[in-house]
């Protein structure tokens, strides 16, 4: 895998190009169910199985940009806890 922008870009017939198969997948999978409408009521039941493969697609980020990336996590996380008025 080669570094271009911060994150190593997949290569055809390696094994990098076959990690990012199960984020992907998972990150449309949750897509497609919030676009339907089939996750309205039940969103943390129907998600749950797709994080474990999201989670696994953190570790393809490289060590040089993993703080960055927890830092933007973290603003976007507060900024939904205080921006957004949620009834649960």
């Amino acid at each position: 895998m080669r570094p271009r922008d911060g994150l190593p870009r997949p290569q055809h017939g390696t094994l990098g190009h076959a990690c990012w198969l199960l984020p992907l997948a998972a990150a449309a999978a949750i897509v497609a169910a919030d676009l339907s409408g089939y996750s309205k009521a039940e969103v943390e039941r129907i998600w749950l199985p797709f994080t474990g493969w999201l989670m696994a697609g953190a570790a393809l980020i490289p060590a040089s940009g993993r703080r960055t990336w927890l830092t933007v996590q973290a603003a976007v996380a507060l900024a939904v806890n205080h921006l957004l008025l949620t009834t649960w």
